[in-house]
């Protein structure tokens, strides 16, 4: 139903920002036409979502983002983690015996907020998921170089790509 608004969820920290950034998704904006399109709902645990194609929990960590902190997410044999700058204990709880890691890997130079491409590899091998997946990669990362440049159990984004989990 397009008349529906879409359901999301986020921590209290999140919520602040987007309902600041954003706030016309959530509530309409006296004077004008735009409907709100989003409902927010708070995220303070593992949240359990049910789609066409059966339910999936995801479960949120929080991770270090240089001087903030961002959400992390395991959806059962898989990890999310697109803006991480440092491992905490909580996460490295979060990303043992792992099918799949998605994991930031920005580019080849240290980045205060994001990891870069050696420190992602380091962390990878340390954690020994079946397979990794680099993301939130800078333009001076090149695709084909970087899948050149590691093992077969890694790769790197692209648009458009479909990560299935083991049955």
């Amino acid at each position: 139903n397009m008349r529906k608004r879409l359901p999301i969820w986020a921590d209290e920290a999140t919520q602040k920002t987007l309902r600041q950034r954003f706030g016309y998704t959530f509530e309409q904006v006296p004077g004008t036409l735009y409907k709100p399109i989003l409902e927010m709902n708070n995220m303070t645990g593992p949240v359990s979502i049910t789609g066409d194609g059966g339910t999936v929990t995801l479960s949120p960590f929080l991770v270090d983002h240089g001087p903030i902190q961002s959400n992390g997410f395991r959806i059962e044999g898989l990890v999310y983690l697109p803006d991480i700058s440092d491992m905490n204990d909580t996460a490295w709880d979060m990303v043992q015996s792992l099918d799949i890691w998605i994991i930031d890997a920005l580019r080849r130079e240290p980045h205060p907020t994001h990891s870069h491409l050696a420190k992602t590899l380091q962390w990878i091998e340390r954690a020994a998921p079946k397979h990794a997946v680099l993301t939130n990669m800078h333009n001076d990362l090149d695709y084909a170089t970087v899948c050149a440049e590691t093992p077969d159990y890694i790769t790197a984004a692209y648009d458009g790509m479909q990560i299935r989990l083991p049955a």
